[in-house]
């Protein structure tokens, strides 16, 4: 990228970081035991929140599926555009990973004191990371997540 891209492809860019940005709220609702004055900014979600639990179950596998095939793979969309919704799904994949994963604990485990401190540590390590992700498109800069930066400019053809 020889200059930063105009602020409309900076501004569009934040879109695919929103989904991630929901998925690590409902790992932060459990934040709300030990840091209470947390439930004050769920107001501030209720609409975003609302609004996907209304989409059809299917709409996320269709999102990814449409997004990569339409956005990713086609060379006609500003590569940083491009980038940008990899990574958002790339987030995205790895906190469904860390939820599924996360149920396999014990009961006893997952809904005690253990439990809650570490949906709370997953949800502040997204929750800095998306807002890091939304920060840098802002800017006009990549995202530079590692491991994940990596994977999403494999997926990104150059040519």
């Amino acid at each position: 990228m020889t200059k930063k891209p105009r602020w409309w492809w900076r501004t569009l860019a934040c879109l695919p970081y929103l989904l991630p940005l929901h998925e690590t709220w409902i790992y932060a609702e459990t934040a709300y035991h030990p840091h209470p004055f947390l439930e004050d900014f769920e107001c501030l979600t209720y609409p975003f929140l609302g609004a996907i639990g209304r989409l059809p179950s299917w709409f996320l596998m269709a999102y990814l599926f449409v997004a990569y095939l339409e956005v990713v793979r086609r060379k006609g969309w500003p590569h940083f555009f491009r980038f940008c919704v990899v990574m958002g799904m790339l987030v995205e994949i790895g906190l469904q990973v860390v939820g599924t994963v996360s149920r396999w604990m014990p009961l006893a485990v997952y809904w005690g004191k253990l439990g809650m401190h570490f949906s709370k540590a997953v949800a502040f390590a997204y929750l800095f990371t998306v807002l890091e992700c939304i920060r840098c498109a802002l800017s006009g800069m990549y995202a530079e997540i590692p491991f994940v930066c990596d994977a999403a400019y494999i997926q990104i053809p150059f040519d």
